[in-house]
């Protein structure tokens, strides 16, 4: 591995390779629960920004147990990293057998299967499985949902299309609302989320209405993302035809929600046309925000 050395101290350093897509790690010497929250809070923090969604967490420099942070690493600091998009991390255990002993009690308080660990005894090996799913995933990529982003912000635009791409879709990403329209209509995709306030002809709203007017694209699941969340604010994105409503910074769980929500790309409870063919919105989406 060509690596690059993204953070170091006594007892951790922290490396990317730019030719694969995960995080490694090489944890060093006696660990305790405060090393464990220091470098485990440090390897949250790169994997986000570095938009990877993969570990080689290598424990073969790890001396002795560190049972003082098992509960810690299972109950709090997996399930964070989870939310942040984690979905393969490679374990390579610890020669020692007290060190392995608190990883196996450590996967054992929690669903690994779930959080996508797998443990080795190799380095080689763990790297190994980590391109062959990574191989893999990349294979099914046509097969998973294509999603279209419209946000001007090149930092929030990355981050939310790895959460995307983590959860199983094929994002894309326009930064106008002018390009988003032009690619929806070229390539139709199964949902939107765009941003309210966009530079340029067009902000958010107005592709609402774009969208809601053209009989191609108007049953497309739509997603605002604004910085404000107030019921005026809802009200004005309910009239302009948008679906859900989410305030910035964007969680996880709520971008889940809103891809559960909807069934073969098509909103629930979106619309109700009444004899005379006219559309009023349900209020369903919008109360639950």
């Amino acid at each position: 591995m060509a690596l690059i050395e993204l953070f170091h101290d006594s007892f951790i350093s922290i490396y990317r390779d730019p030719n694969t897509p995960y995080l490694y790690v090489d944890w060093k010497g006696f660990q305790s629960l405060d090393t464990a929250r220091q470098g485990g809070e440090r390897i949250l923090e790169l994997m986000l920004r570095e938009n990877v969604d993969s570990v080689l967490n290598d424990n073969t420099h790890v001396l002795g147990a560190w049972r003082a942070a098992t509960d810690w690493v299972a109950n709090d600091w997996f399930p964070r990293m989870k939310e942040a998009g984690l979905r393969r991390f490679a374990w390579v255990h610890s020669p020692s057998k007290r060190s392995q002993m608190s990883t196996t009690t450590t996967v054992n308080l929690m669903d690994a299967d779930a959080s996508g660990i797998k443990i080795f005894h190799n380095k080689a090996e763990a790297a190994e499985w980590l391109d062959q799913t990574r191989a893999k995933a990349d294979r099914v990529l046509l097969h998973r949902r294509r999603i279209l982003i419209i946000e001007d912000n090149d930092d929030f635009s990355d981050i939310f299309h790895t959460m995307l791409h983590t959860m199983g879709c094929n994002p894309e990403i326009a930064t106008t609302a002018c390009r988003g329209l032009e690619m929806a209509i070229e390539n139709i995709p199964e949902m939107i989320f765009c941003d309210i306030g966009l530079p340029g002809e067009m902000d958010g709203y107005e592709f609402a209405h774009a969208v809601r007017s053209d009989k191609l694209l108007r049953d497309i699941p739509l997603i605002a993302v604004s910085g404000h969340s107030g019921e005026r604010h809802k009200a004005r994105a309910r009239e302009a035809g948008f679906d859900r409503i989410f305030r910035k910074p964007l969680r996880f769980r709520d971008v889940s929600e809103a891809l559960a929500s909807f069934s073969q790309g098509r909103p629930l409870e979106r619309r109700i046309y009444n004899k005379a063919g006219s559309r009023d919105m349900s209020r369903r989406h919008f109360d639950r925000v």
